[in-house]
Formats: C-alpha cells, structure tokens, sequence
C-alpha cells in the first residue's frame, strides 16, 4: 500500500475515532440519565404535563452538545470533509436534525428529543466501530460491526422511531396541544413533518444498504465462482477503478465477501 493511500486511512480512521468517542460517550450519558426517568419507556408521559415540563440540566447538557456537534457537521461537510455522491442528502439530514433540536428546545418537547436523538446515535456508535476495523484491516470486527450497525438502524429508525415515535407525536400529543388554535396546528404539523423527512431519509440509506448487499450475494451465488478472484473481485476491481471518493481500499483475502459487504455499503453512509 502507497504511502499516499495509507495517510488516507490514518487520516479518516482519527476522523472515525473521535467521532466515536462523541457517540459513545453522549449516549452512555443519555442512558444514565432516561434510566432515572420514568417516562423513558412510556409514551404515555412524553408529554404529559406539557407545557410545564421542568427542563432539567443533564437534558439541557445533552440538547447543548448535540446541536454544537451537528452545527460543526455542516460546516465540516462544507468546508473540508470528502464530497461524496449522497452529500445533498447528508446536508439535508444535518439541517434538519438542527431544525429538529431548535424547534423541540423552544416548544418543549424535550422528553421525546432527547429520547429521539438518543435512538440515533446507537446506530452511529455501530458504524463507526465498523469503520475503525476496516481502516485497520481487523476484517472480523468490521463485518460484526456492519451487521451490528445494519441490525440497529432497522430495529431503531425502522421500526421503534416510526411505529412508537411517531405514532406518539400524531397521537398522544393531540391530548396536549390546542388543535383549534392556527398556534397549536402550526406546532403539530410542523414537528411532524420534520420527523417524517427523517423517517425518508432513514429508508432512503437503508434501500441502498439492501440494494448493495443483495447485488453482492447474487452475485456470490454464481456457481464455480471462487469468491476471491471472481465476479465480486472484479466488480471491486473496476468500482477501485473508477472511484472518485477514496473509499477503496487494499483487501485482506481472511473474509473478502464481508469485507466487499462492508465498503460498498458504509461508503454510502460516511458523514
């Protein structure tokens, strides 16, 4: 490997680290914090005692580091980080999640942010994990960490985020919120509609992850095809070779079906 490619790796694998160390240790916060709250695992009470709810310091703490953290996203997106193919939607996503941390902050829907945000961030810790092992070439680690990273953003953005998360904001916040007043309609609507742009783009990233790997496992399937010199080593060889993101790199021959798995996905998915 070049020096050249090898100073890439080390470069996005520090990026990869210190964004992991922000994951982690926020929702290892959180989760100190919602295990105190009854509230935590009841939909029921989200909004109960809306808008009166106390807004307690580790809550605003969290609200404080997560809006600085997207904020710095944008202008990293724009300034310096790699453009890759999905930076529009990735743009979008930051802009909205911004809009999203303001606009519960000022009404008061702290509970349900926080728990929100929460439920995005494990998948993250997942990914990044995933992508420190590949930028090390521990191809084991990767794949669990990809199937991890998989396995969570479809049980938390999937399924918990639209089917208990949303299903509260269009329903339970009816009992709190004055629909009758052009205030109250303006307050619901809107909060809705931008947790559904993030419930888009969730299955946006999540068709490309399925479309990927079952291109992959189609191809696998071929029979008399040696999974290291065959079909997928040479869709690999011409995506390397056409690439114009830097995200190809030398692969270990110890697990190369998850490590092809692996780059073709997570390369959608680096922010």
């Amino acid at each position: 490997m070049n020096d050249a490619s090898t100073r890439a790796k080390i470069v996005k694998c520090k990026e990869s680290l210190w964004k992991l160390l922000f994951y982690g240790a926020c929702d290892i916060f959180v989760l100190k914090v919602l295990f105190r709250e009854p509230w935590a695992t009841d939909v029921k009470l989200y909004f109960h005692g809306w808008p009166n709810q106390e807004l307690k310091l580790p809550i605003k703490l969290y609200y404080m580091c997560q809006c600085g953290f997207y904020m710095y996203a944008v202008a990293a997106l724009l300034a310096w980080e790699t453009r890759r193919k999905d930076f529009s939607v990735m743009m979008s996503h930051h802009v909205v999640t911004i809009i999203l941390l303001v606009y519960s902050y000022l009404t008061g829907f702290f509970r349900i942010g926080a728990i929100i945000i929460a439920l995005h961030d494990a998948s993250d810790v997942f990914m990044e994990t995933a992508k420190i092992c590949k930028y090390s070439e521990k191809e084991f680690g990767a794949s669990v960490g990809f199937s991890l990273f998989a396995l969570s953003w479809l049980l938390l953005r999937l399924i918990y985020f639209p089917f208990w998360i949303i299903r509260a904001t269009s329903i339970e916040l009816l009992d709190h919120v004055d629909m009758t007043s052009a205030e109250g309609t303006i307050m619901y609507y809107s909060f809705n509609t931008l947790l559904l742009t993030l419930l888009v783009f969730h299955i946006y990233w999540w068709y490309l992850i399925c479309a990927m790997i079952a291109r992959l496992l189609k191809n696998r399937g071929q029979v008399g095809e040696d999974i290291r010199s065959g079909t997928i080593q040479r869709m690999m060889n011409r995506l390397c070779k056409h690439d114009r993101y830097g995200t190809c790199f030398h692969f270990s021959n110890q697990n190369p079906f998850a490590a092809d798995v692996f780059v073709l996905s997570i390369s959608t998915f680096t922010d």
